[in-house]
């Protein structure tokens, strides 16, 4: 193949990778481990002078194929300014999915909203690790699924109260029926000797969950912090037809400005699950590969009930390149080096015992590391980790390529 041709499919590439990521709009997402909160951004399409907005959705896996949808609200100001939205989507190689939700603000400052949602999706317990926009970007361009799937129907009721603006604190009840589905479609612009991985299937049920939300703000910016902590923990009690489990999970994040600058990024990641066997894939955590252990293999740990992990990520913030010479090579004056370190361990304990159990006996060789380089472009829009795991010396390196990624 000519230079000449691979330039134009790169080129190619780029043009249908910043038009997927610049319509990809994410449906509400209520799964067990994810963080959900009151949205406060407006949608891409917001009308002046109109409390009426719309969005579109466009996301791509393996068990729906291409999803094409609407994500719509509407502030009712003379009916006591009752917000109704709506998420409608459309799946090519599944069917109809949507999200109905109603809910009431009170208070200019420090909201407390009172809400429900009727919905029924297709979910995945893995956006505590990647987000569906990434993933969807991933699968549709390079047939690279990471994430695994199940169908959640039902309806949660829910009262949040923000505090200083920036603090939540939240309680949801939840009754839903979770369901299997599975690969539908091989499909993705490149990547055409690879084939995606079956999704697995999981006890289908039904299930009540209660569960207590907070987010702790101190970041000196949402967007791109310097400094500051962000920590959001959830507690879930389920009580399910074949199962009632009990779940404590922790993202703890700091963000802290260096000399000449420099950002170091520090993350933790605590899960605890107990009252469901290894088989219960809905209620367990993975570990491997993208989002955790970038060097191993994807979800290379599965179904445990005990998860830690902890990642560092150093940013040199141009004073690297940008002392080298290379002012050729595209989006130079974009580029920022780093470099990252990585350790996690997930187990699966006695599930009759307490959630804060089970680490006692943990040892540091135990826990899997990698440690790795990264090329970030566009502030992180874009990112090359080249990683090696610390295991073992053959086949221990992995490179990957990361879109949208948040820290």
């Amino acid at each position: 193949m000519s230079d000449h041709n691979i330039t134009e499919i790169k080129r190619s590439y780029l043009s249908f990778l910043m038009l997927f990521l610049f319509f990809v709009k994410v449906p509400i997402a209520l799964t067990q481990f994810k963080i959900n909160k009151v949205e406060t951004i407006q949608p891409l399409f917001a009308a002046e002078k109109s409390n009426f907005n719309i969005s579109p959705i466009l996301r791509y896996n393996r068990v729906q194929g291409l999803v094409l949808g609407l994500d719509l609200s509407n502030n009712f100001q003379r009916l006591w300014k009752i917000e109704l939205s709506g998420k409608f989507c459309y799946g090519f190689n599944d069917k109809s999915r949507y999200s109905i939700g109603l809910q009431k603000s009170s208070f200019e400052t420090n909201p407390l909203t009172i809400g429900a949602n009727y919905f029924n999706q297709v979910t995945s317990q893995d956006d505590w690790l990647i987000s569906y926009n990434e993933n969807s970007a991933a699968a549709f361009f390079l047939k690279e699924d990471f994430m695994d799937y199940h169908i959640k129907k039902g309806v949660l009721g829910f009262i949040d109260q923000k505090f200083h603006e920036v603090h939540t604190i939240r309680l949801e009840i939840e009754k839903a029926k979770y369901q299997s589905i599975s690969r539908q479609t091989n499909w993705a612009l490149f990547g055409k000797n690879k084939n995606f991985r079956e999704n697995p299937l999981i006890h289908e049920e039904e299930a009540t969950a209660i569960r207590v939300i907070w987010v702790l703000d101190w970041r000196d910016n949402p967007l791109l912090p310097m400094s500051g902590w962000y920590i959001e923990g959830k507690g879930e009690q389920t009580f399910g037809d074949n199962v009632d489990t009990r779940g404590f999970f922790m993202t703890a994040k700091r963000y802290q400005t260096m000399f000449n600058n420099h950002l170091m990024k520090i993350k933790l990641l605590i899960g605890s699950r107990s009252g469901c066997d290894y088989s219960y894939d809905q209620y367990l955590m993975d570990m491997g590969g993208i989002g955790t252990l970038v060097a191993y293999k994807d979800k290379e740990f599965q179904n445990g009930n005990r998860f830690l992990y902890m990642t560092m990520h150093y940013l040199f913030n141009g004073a690297i390149l940008g002392r080298l010479p290379l002012n050729f090579l595209p989006f130079y004056d974009q580029l920022t080096l780093g470099i990252f370190a990585e350790t996690g361990w997930l187990g699966f304990v006695d599930p009759n015992i307490n959630l804060s159990s089970g680490f006692d006996d943990l040892t540091v060789n135990e826990m899997k590391s990698d440690v790795g380089l990264s090329l970030y472009i566009t502030e992180g829009l874009f990112r090359v980790d080249v990683a090696k795991r610390t295991d073992r010396k053959d086949n221990s390196w992995r490179v990957t390529f990361r879109v949208m990624n948040k820290f």
